[in-house]
This record gives structure tokens, C-alpha cells and sequence, in this order.
């Protein structure tokens, strides 16, 4: 999948830009607050429908400005083409998507995943400092790149939680219903909870044990030590799990959450709240030195509570390329990968490894404000495999 040109109309602090961009690798160089970032932003518009910061669509448009633009022309491996158009108003509050001329009704299901993604950024240590919902966010949306049915379930989840949450609430503060009434609907909004928990679980299950391959040599590639990495799963349902010893069927997944959420039942409606499903588990991240095996141990630990700040670079590092090669795999053909300002944020030892394992990727933009870290990559690419964008201002130069 290729970007070949990309259209920016008061979009951050950019007036109008249009850039035209080298199938292989685009340099995109310049001082801090100039607006590289707000390019590979204006990229993940095209493919995400949302900014890959997580910055809401009002705080994208130019100041003094009412609405903003983002053209983009992809080309995919075929050769077959894709224009689309992404227009926010804030008037309306309203962001409007056409694809080849036509309104596109759901960005999820004719957009997402189409053009797939990788982007790495100092924002991206958050899935390794954050939070349970930073993680969880990072592996659902690489999941959902590859699976439109997954995207589906997680939506009918969400749906699912939202109204049981409101039946709580309604029982709890208005006293809306009866005890009998509350008993009947929640008994309802339970099955189907634990159907779509089942469902959501046994993919994030299943999805680790084929991307712990990919992990695995990622992971050995940016270490010279005898160290290794290791991802398991956390659920209130089924305990800490490696997924590849995990044998559990989606039956037998539906069961446990049914099992757990009549545990629940009368806590939950005093705290008004839903307290068993996917969207609270997590995803444990272990670090095991000296060759150890990933049992628990001295040598063994839990990346967010006793890491260093280079082995929390080391484990995102290899969670992005293997997101990658997922993604190629399981889409056939190679995502586009955005890298913003992440040289300035490793060791040299680190950056001489990404740099030389760049040649293996698809199209790739780069920003950085070291203009010199070009040179480097010019041992691995021709002149006419890169192109350089100077940025100042809110201007390609």
C-alpha cells in the first residue's frame, strides 16, 4: 500500500499544502512546533479517521478557520487507486468521508483497515508505562485492522455495556425499576455480555498465540543480550494466561464469564457499575534475563513495574515491528509506516538497528530535526528512493 500524495486545507497550521510523496521513504525534517507531526497526523486521518495522538478533531483545524480538508491518493499493490477526502466542520460538529466521490456511510467498515497502519511515536510508551486501557487500545486496534468481524464484536460490547451501565444507574439513582424488573433485564443484558465477551476474548487469545512468533524474532533482533520477552493475558475470567498454553474454546469462555458475572451480581448493582469482562482486562508484559525461562523467578519480572527506560524502549521497539509484520501477513501487502521523531529518543546502538532494518519495509515517513540522521540512511537507500521535506512554518520548503 503506498500514500502518493496528500492534500492539506487548514488542517493545524497548514493554510493549503499539497505533497507529493516518494514511494519509498519520506525525510521530513525541521525544528520542533514547524508541523512534521501534523503530517503523519494528517496521514493517520486517511486511515484511522481519527488523529493516531488522540487529539479531538476541533483542536485539528487552523486557527480562525471553521473547517478543515485532508485529500489523500493511495495506490495499493495491485495498482488499483483510492481517493479519499476527510472534511471536519465545526459548526456542525460534524466530520464528513467520501472514497472515490462517494459518501462513505461507516468509516469502519469501508475505510478501516483498508490502508493499514503502523505508527510509533514517544506518545507510543504509553502501552508499555500506561495504563491496562492503553494496552488494551493498542492490541484492539492492530486486531482490528486485520478483522472487520472483531471491530464488529467490540462495537456490539461496547453497545452492550453502555445500556447495562445505564440500567444500573437507573435502578440506583431514579429507582426507575422494580427489584423483580432490574432482575429480568440484567439476567438479559448478561447473556449477551457473556456471548460477546466469549466471542472478543477468544480472538485476543487466539490473536497472541500467532503474534508471538513475530514478537519472539523482533525481540531477539534488538537485543544482542540472552534476554527474552513475553506476553500473557489477564482476565478476571479465565486468570493470567500464555495464550499458547491456553486451550480454552469460545463455549467454554461464554460459561466462566456467566460463571463470574453471577459472582457479581449483587455488587454490581450496588456500585451501579459492570465489573467482569474484556474491557478490563490486561495484557502483562515480562522481561526474563540470562536465559531463564519465563517462569515466575529472580530473573524474571514485569515490564511496567521494574523495567529500565531502555528495556521499555526495547519491548515497544519489537511490539511495532511485529505489529508490522502482522499486519503485512495477515493483509498481504505492507502498511504504511509513520515514525515521529523516534532517532532523538533512542541510544545509537538502537537507531543503527532501526536504520538498518528500514530496507525491509514498505513506504515509511520519518520525522526527525536532525537533518543529518539523512546521510545514515543514504547507505541503505538510493537517491531516488528518498525524498526530503524541509518544514517551516506550516510549509513543506
Amino acid at each position: 500500500m503506498i500514500l502518493k500524495r496528500i492534500v492539506l486545507k487548514n488542517f493545524r497550521n497548514y493554510s493549503v499544502q499539497e505533497i507529493t510523496f516518494n514511494d519509498k521513504f519520506n525525510f521530513i525534517y525541521g525544528s520542533n512546533g514547524q508541523g512534521k507531526t501534523n503530517i503523519l497526523e494528517a496521514v493517520s486521518y486517511s486511515t484511522y479517521g481519527k488523529s493516531f495522538l488522540g487529539a479531538s478533531e476541533s483542536d485539528c483545524v487552523k486557527f480562525g478557520n471553521n473547517e478543515f480538508f485532508v485529500e489523500s491518493d493511495f495506490i495499493n499493490d495491485l495498482g488499483n487507486k483510492d481517493f479519499i477526502v476527510i472534511n471536519y466542520d465545526t459548526f456542525k460538529k460534524s466530520k464528513a468521508v467520501h472514497r472515490n466521490k462517494q459518501k462513505v456511510n461507516s468509516f469502519s467498515a469501508e475505510v478501516f483497515g483498508r490502508f493499514p497502519l503502523v505508527f510509533l511515536s514517544p506518545k507510543s510508551l504509553n502501552i508499555t508505562y500506561g495504563n491496562p486501557s492503553d494496552r488494551r487500545k493498542f492490541f484492539d486496534i492492530l486486531i482490528s485492522q486485520s478483522s472487520n468481524l472483531y471491530l464488529d464484536q467490540l462495537k456490539e460490547l461496547a453497545k452492550i455495556l453502555r445500556q447495562k451501565s445505564a440500567l444500573l444507574r437507573e435502578y440506583s439513582i431514579h429507582k426507575k425499576y422494580t427489584f423483580t424488573e432490574l432482575k429480568n433485564l440484567l439476567n438479559s443484558y448478561n447473556e449477551k455480555l457473556s456471548e460477546f465477551s466469549a466471542k472478543v476474548l477468544f480472538k485476543r487469545l487466539n490473536f497472541l498465540k500467532e503474534f508471538e512468533s513475530y514478537f519472539d524474532r523482533n525481540f531477539k533482533f534488538l537485543l544482542k543480550q540472552d534476554h527474552r520477552g513475553r506476553i500473557s493475558y489477564y482476565s478476571d475470567i479465565t486468570g493470567e494466561v500464555i495464550p499458547a498454553d491456553a486451550p480454552f474454546e469460545r463455549e467454554e469462555l461464554r460459561a466462566l464469564t456467566e460463571k463470574l458475572l453471577l459472582e457479581k451480581y449483587e455488587e454490581e448493582i450496588k456500585r451501579a457499575v459492570t465489573l467482569a469482562g474484556p474491557q478490563r482486562d490486561d495484557y502483562i508484559f515480562k522481561l526474563s534475563k540470562h536465559g531463564k525461562d519465563l517462569n515466575e523467578g529472580t530473573d524474571t519480572f514485569e515490564l511496567k513495574n521494574f523495567a529500565s527506560q531502555g528495556e521499555h524502549k526495547t519491548f515497544l521497539l519489537a511490539l511495532k515491528l511485529s505489529e508490522y509484520d502482522y499486519l503485512k501477513s495477515s493483509k498481504s501487502t505492507s502498511p504504511v509506516l509513520l515514525l515521529d521523531d523516534i532517532l532523538s529518543e533512542l541510544d545509537e546502538d538502537r537507531v543503527s538497528k532501526i536504520i538498518s532494518h528500514l530496507k525491509d519495509y514498505g513506504q515509511i515517513f520519518l520525522t526527525t530535526t536532525d537533518r543529518n540522521y539523512i546521510n545514515r540512511l543514504k547507505t541503505f537507500y538510493s537517491d531516488s528512493e528518498i525524498s526530503e521535506f524541509k518544514i517551516e512554518e506550516g510549509k513543506v520548503i
